[in-house]
């Protein structure tokens, strides 16, 4: 992911250096991308604001340019304190766990009461260490997404409401925070459309017989898509750091096939794909499509003006919340 914009951004700089043309371009190495949590946090500390337009990409299944993003989102973690004792003993202690528990079977019934677009998610991160003692200490971690900040921000609310409810039933107390948090997308479709016609022009990696034979010892039919679709043409149920960005700077974003169609993403199988030789041709690929819109951008102003215009339209009225306090520090480790 870091390699082909670093590698487009070297060669869209020797060519406007080639051309005696004026321009800047920045290469960003953004961190922690799985989690949420690299460029919330950079953007909060005064990135991608000295960007007139700003290149993003995704490695896929398959090629092409995205205009709507995913899901706004807030990675919250819910602790719980109570008094430990014998399990012998129970009525001596009060059980953080329980208040864990307790929660999630609120959060179940509050499932039935939010918008369909939008999605809780958890996992119990501490429940305690034997089962014959009362846990004094219980921790889970919550995803909570929605369309777009009003709906998450409404639905980090119940979902505090639903600890603090366990908290009372099982006499512990709660704390909580935010991890990180993003936004929906800003759509550009000035910068679509530039990233469009570079995908369309250099495309995806061709699969060669032998790229086949290597995903096929994995157990998959060894399918590369070789076309170049649209994109979304619609709001994803996923999320992504990226989408902050879009506030900051007019974005343009696509993907491209570095893996054969079907396999899962987050699995040891789309790691193994990563390091083949066709994974390789999509990095040069990537990078070929980095530079060649940026220097669309950068060499006709009309396009870059046009961009900046409909940013500028976008944005109006709004002003960008970084959502983590500057005191926070950045979570190098899981919650």
């Amino acid at each position: 992911m870091g390699v082909a914009p670093a590698a487009g951004a070297v060669a869209a700089k020797n060519i406007l250096e080639t051309l005696n043309k004026p321009g800047q371009i920045v290469y960003y190495g953004c961190p922690a991308e799985e989690t949420l949590a690299g460029k919330v946090f950079m953007a909060r500390d005064g990135g991608f604001r000295d960007l007139d337009a700003v290149l993003a990409w995704h490695p896929g299944s398959g090629t092409g340019a995205g205009n709507y993003g995913g899901s706004s989102m807030d990675s919250l973690v819910f602790e719980f304190f109570g008094k430990t004792a014998h399990g012998a003993s129970a009525h001596m202690g009060r059980s953080a766990l329980d208040g864990v528990m307790l929660m999630d079977v609120a959060a179940n019934y509050l499932r039935e009461h939010i918008p369909e677009n939008s999605r809780i998610h958890c996992v119990i991160r501490d429940g305690g260490d034997a089962p014959n003692v009362v846990p004094a200490y219980a921790k889970v971690w919550y995803y909570a997404r929605g369309k777009d900040r009003d709906a998450v921000d409404d639905l980090r609310k119940r979902l505090t409401q639903c600890a603090e409810g366990a908290a009372i039933a099982t006499d512990t107390t709660m704390k909580t925070h935010r991890i990180t948090a993003v936004y929906p997308r800003l759509p550009n479709d000035t910068l679509w459309a530039t990233v469009k016609e570079n995908l369309d022009l250099f495309g995806p990696p061709k699969a060669s017989k032998k790229d086949k034979e290597r995903v096929q010892e994995l157990g998959y039919q060894g399918e590369y898509d070789g076309t170049v679709s649209k994109g979304m043409g619609s709001q994803g149920r996923g999320s992504t750091d990226e989408d902050n960005v879009s506030w900051l700077a007019p974005m343009g974003r696509f993907t491209m096939a570095c893996y054969t169609k079907g396999t899962p993403a987050h699995h040891r199988d789309t790691t193994s794909q990563a390091v083949m030789p066709f994974a390789d041709r999509a990095i040069l690929q990537t990078a070929k499509v980095f530079a060649g819109s940026a220097l669309d951008i950068i060499l006709t102003p009309k396009t870059m003006q046009k961009a900046r215009a409909e940013f500028k339209k976008g944005t109006k009225g709004f002003t960008y919340d970084p959502l983590i306090p500057k005191k926070q520090k950045v979570p190098v480790d899981p919650p």
